[in-house]
């Protein structure tokens, strides 16, 4: 059995600019300032408020674990492109 969400993971979508200074502002309170930028908040009704009210910009998913940015920096990090084995005889 799966754990319940307790997060929502907030991924930001769409640019701000151009839009009415309400939607900068709660994206700012949610955290985001920057497009494909992913956050990650406690499930309560405040921030379901929140994010209702940007939803158009935004893209929500439900999370069971929380991660900071070290842990999403890891995530992204790829293996390396080549690896040396050992001097090829001729």
């Amino acid at each position: 059995m799966s754990a319940a969400p307790k997060f929502f993971k907030v991924t930001q979508l769409r640019s701000t600019i151009g839009l009415p200074k309400l939607y900068k502002e709660t994206l700012q309170s949610l955290g985001l300032r920057r497009r494909n930028q992913t956050v990650y908040h406690k499930i309560s009704p405040q921030q379901a408020g929140q994010i209702a009210r940007v939803k158009e910009l935004v893209k929500v998913e439900l999370s069971p674990v929380y991660k900071d940015k070290v842990q999403m920096r890891e995530e992204r990090k790829s293996e390396p492109g080549f690896v040396v084995v050992g001097k090829r005889q001729h």
